[in-house]
């Protein structure tokens, strides 16, 4: 695998270059479009498959895909809510006391 390289390609570990794909701007643009699609693949599975569960609820159709997206959205929120208030600093917090004045 290549990719265009330019003169800060010093600065990246040979390692890293690997992964350079992940930066596309397609990529970006087109994870909502995956997730969304795999999601719906994956509830339309459920049409399908016969499950015999022990809870009523759990047989409804799509289920676990609902639930596997919400335990995704949630585990992202509290990521960004709860964790980030806990362990987050300012955006200036090294250079306050750096004395450079």
């Amino acid at each position: 695998m290549s990719h265009k390289t330019n003169k800060n390609d010093d600065h990246i570990h040979p390692l890293a270059s690997l992964f350079m794909w992940t930066e596309a701007k397609w990529l970006k643009g087109a994870m909502v479009y995956i997730l969304g699609f795999a999601f719906l693949a994956m509830a339309s599975v459920d049409l399908f498959h016969h499950r015999h569960e022990y809870l009523d609820y759990a047989a409804s159709t799509g289920f676990y895909a609902y639930a596997g997206f919400g335990a995704f959205v949630l585990a992202v929120m509290v990521g960004w809510f709860v964790i980030r208030g806990l362990l987050g600093r300012e955006e200036d917090y090294w250079d306050k006391d750096a004395g450079d004045d």
